[in-house]
């Protein structure tokens, strides 16, 4: 699962023109995952300045998504 650390995310929406399914949207200027919509791809990853989206395994929630 892809999830956003949000207290690390500031809100540079670099990840939303990654998205070839625009599985990602600004809430409260943070980013977050629409999990039915991403498909795991992992473009938002990389392109992360502050390396907030992470890859995390299912039922992990130290991260507020």
């Amino acid at each position: 699962m892809i999830a956003v650390d949000k207290p690390e995310c500031v809100g540079c929406e670099e990840c939303l023109h990654v998205c070839p399914l625009d599985a990602i949207a600004m809430k409260n200027n943070k980013a977050e995952i629409i999990q039915n919509k991403c498909n795991q791809c992992e473009r938002c990853i990389p392109i992360c300045p502050v390396k907030a989206i992470k890859a995390v395994p299912i039922g992990v929630n130290n991260y507020r998504i």
